[in-house]
């Protein structure tokens, strides 16, 4: 795992490092075992390295003599081993033997349409090809691995984090409104956009072309769900078992210790049975929550007996959690209202003490539906009926009833379903999940940003339209809103910064192509029948304890509810009634004000306190 950076055209040897010293200067995190700097008279490339494969070689960034071609990549090719055998059969010399040096070569000699069919991996790369005068900048299928780029008059700017681009000398701080909003209402920025307007993410399965001044966008892969396989259940579980077994065993591949994280879920737990069938001495790390409603360590145990597998716990004091936020609030430059970024930021620190790199169970909820609600759809085709006053109605009520800061309660929950209520049925999840409504937004915003704001289409009602397709079913809608959606932009950009911060490199055997695809392939009634991941449970069967395989899905959770009441009230009251603050110039404070007495009140508003703190803290950052 690393970090690149990189603009086009150059300047001259002195200002380019120079440049490219800064631009690196605040993601040392990511690659802290070597720094590379490369130019020509065309281009310039900086790199942090994290080594994991051919601890010798690999350096990077990576120059051609012949070709004249350059390279930067963040992280793993999975099977390179049988490209560099058909680079070799063909004659092509490796001068060492990582997957960068196997990337490059096929970039070379292939092109990169021929080599993004190819490869399987996680990545985000650079690649200048010197006879095209064209720069690539390409982002995986899944969106594991970020990439980031921005026209700053006639340079093209481009690096693995947002501050990269902000810490340019030259670039100036635009900010992006809608973007803003978007967040409020998600959680997380989507799309390609960014908190700034001229800075832009490079989606997943996409690349951006710059030539000649312009720059071009590229889709080389996408889900498909419209091709569905007439597949007998027998028939896919054995597929799907054979298909993870390969997966894991190819992103057990490594030159540095490697260990997997052990929630005690289905998901974690399957990636650990093949873990240890290829890596006997594999070891797990946990954490452990003193609130029994957050806390799933006895599940983890159970599976690492059951195993044989030596698991590493923490218990996790609040003072953990308290001194934990205080690094990651420095670091952050998107908005991502997702405190188990807390949590991940901890369990990713205990794993690095003992290893480099872990492999996880992401992906599999979006790929295989494994949240609750994939259960219910009928129900929400019923409450899209409803008029979108009772929805209101309900809400209203509930935002000032007080009840228990338990993981998912019931009266939390019925809050937030009443949020979709007379929405359609692709969209209403996507309403469970967010932190304000639209009029929540109106009535915080000062009337600036509130004028601002109305410009802008909901981002939701623009995600359902850009999903409604009468050939696809709402279930396959939903899917590919969660994996296009909140998997890169919530769930893979908190897995990347909170194990970045430490370090430590994350490999996620479910996003492997081959399962992607043939999640994507099969018929609903294989994910979801009277539980979610119907599929995954049956491979699961005689391979996990019974408890586990049955177990319902929890998330990855804090005590956010009550610690707003107690360690965070006064830090976060501060920051969001800060007559030096951010927000204010977006937000009315007798508002936010309001939110912050009625949640110590006991009405649960964590997830909207959250968002604007999370907001202020990454604009603080973005404007030190």
């Amino acid at each position: 795992m690393c970090g690149l950076v990189g603009f086009i055209p150059s300047f001259n040897e002195e200002k380019d490092k120079f440049l490219i010293n800064k631009m690196l200067s605040r993601i040392k995190y990511r690659g802290p075992d070597n720094t590379g700097f490369y130019r020509n008279n065309k281009i310039a490339l900086g790199h942090h390295r994290l080594s994991i494969i051919d601890l010798k070689g690999g350096s990077q960034p990576t120059f051609d003599n012949a070709s004249k071609d350059c390279l930067v990549f963040n992280g793993e090719i999975y099977g390179y081993k049988k490209h560099a055998k058909q680079l070799s059969d063909l004659g092509i010399k490796l001068n060492d033997l990582s997957d960068t040096e196997v990337l490059f070569k096929l970039l070379i000699n292939f092109g990169i349409e021929k080599t993004l069919k190819k490869i399987d991996g996680m990545f985000s790369f650079a690649y200048f090809n010197s006879v095209e005068k064209s720069l690539y900048l390409v982002r995986d299928r899944a969106g594991e691995k970020p990439l980031f780029y921005s026209i700053h008059g006639k340079y093209l700017l481009f690096g693995s984090e947002v501050k990269t681009i902000t810490d340019f000398p030259l670039f100036q701080n635009s900010l992006n409104f809608s973007a803003i909003a978007d967040y409020l209402q998600l959680d997380y920025v989507s799309i390609n956009k960014t908190l700034f307007k001229n800075i832009y993410k490079v989606q997943p399965g996409e690349y951006i072309k710059y030539h000649k001044g312009k720059l071009t966008s590229h889709t080389y892969w996408k889900l498909n769900q419209e091709n569905k396989v007439k597949i007998s259940e027998k028939e896919a579980v054995i597929n799907l078992d054979e298909m993870i077994e390969n997966s894991v065993k190819e992103r057990l591949i490594s030159d540095v210790p490697i260990g997997l994280f052990l929630s005690g879920g289905i998901d974690s737990s399957l990636i650990a049975y093949y873990s240890q069938k290829y890596s006997s001495k594999i070891e797990s790390f946990t954490i452990k929550m003193e609130n029994k409603s957050y806390d799933e360590s006895k599940y983890a145990d159970i599976v690492s007996k059951h195993l044989g597998i030596v698991n590493h716990s923490i218990f996790l004091e609040e003072k953990d959690l308290l001194d934990s936020l205080a690094v990651i609030e420095k670091k952050l430059d998107e908005p991502l209202n997702d405190p188990s970024i807390i949590p991940t930021y901890l369990v990713s620190k205990l794993a690095r003490k003992n290893v480099k790199v872990v492999l996880s169970g992401d992906g599999a909820d979006e790929l295989f539906s494994g949240y609750s609600p994939f259960k219910y759809i009928f129900i929400m085709k019923l409450l899209s009926c409803y008029p979108k006053l009772v929805g209101s109605t309900i809400y209203k009520l509930f935002n000032n009833i007080p009840y228990k800061d338990n993981y998912m309660s019931i009266l939390f929950l019925i809050k937030q379903i009443s949020k979709g209520i007379g929405y359609k049925t692709n969209q209403q999840i996507f309403r469970w999940m967010s932190s304000f409504t639209h009029n929540d937004i109106e009535k915080i915003s000062i009337k600036n940003f509130r004028e601002k704001y109305l410009q802008y289409e909901d981002i939701i009602e623009f995600l359902s339209e850009k999903y409604n397709d009468i050939n696809v079913n709402t279930h396959d809608q939903i899917t590919q809103m969660f994996f296009e959606n909140y998997l890169p932009n919530d769930i893979l950009t908190k897995v990347d910064r909170a194990s970045m911060y430490n370090s430590l490199e994350v490999r996620s055997p479910f996003l492997d192509k081959n399962i992607i695809e043939f999640a994507s392939s099969i018929r609903n009634n294989l994910k979801v029948k009277k539980q979610t991941k119907y599929i995954l449970r049956k491979v699961s069967n005689k391979k996990l304890p019974k408890n586990i395989v049955d177990r319902k899905k929890h998330g990855f959770a804090i005590p956010l509810a009550r610690m707003l009441r107690s360690s965070l009230r006064e830090k976060v009251a501060d920051t969001l009634l800060s007559n030096n603050n951010y927000i204010s110039n977006f937000f009315e404070k007798k508002y936010i004000n309001k939110i912050l007495k009625d949640h110590e009140a006991g009405v649960d508003l964590r997830k909207q306190i959250w968002s604007l703190y999370i907001l202020e803290k990454t604009l603080e950052n973005s404007y030190r």
